[in-house]
């Protein structure tokens, strides 16, 4: 696949998920989500993080870049898990 169809994937997929979050979420109201979607959520924007982090900033050319940023950005987003959760 040459590198400009894969960025269009990759941007198609990452407007999905932002689609997605906005229904997800309930952005359109104030109520609660639940820790459910709460964690629908969060496991989205692990995944349109992971895909800018590889096809955007091309770290799946460095691969221990690509795990440690991943691992980085999963430890935050797992304390904002619990911290939304414990507020539940």
């Amino acid at each position: 696949m040459s590198s400009t169809r894969r960025l269009v994937f990759a941007w198609v997929v990452m407007s999905v998920l932002t689609l997605a979050a906005i229904f997800v979420g309930h952005a359109q109201t104030q109520r609660s989500i639940g820790a459910w979607l709460a964690g629908a959520l969060i496991a989205m924007t692990f995944a349109k993080a992971a895909i800018l982090l590889s096809e955007y900033l091309d770290l799946r050319r460095a691969p221990a870049w690509n795990r440690a940023l991943r691992l980085s950005l999963f430890v935050l987003l797992a304390i904002l898990f619990g911290l939304s959760a414990a507020a539940l």
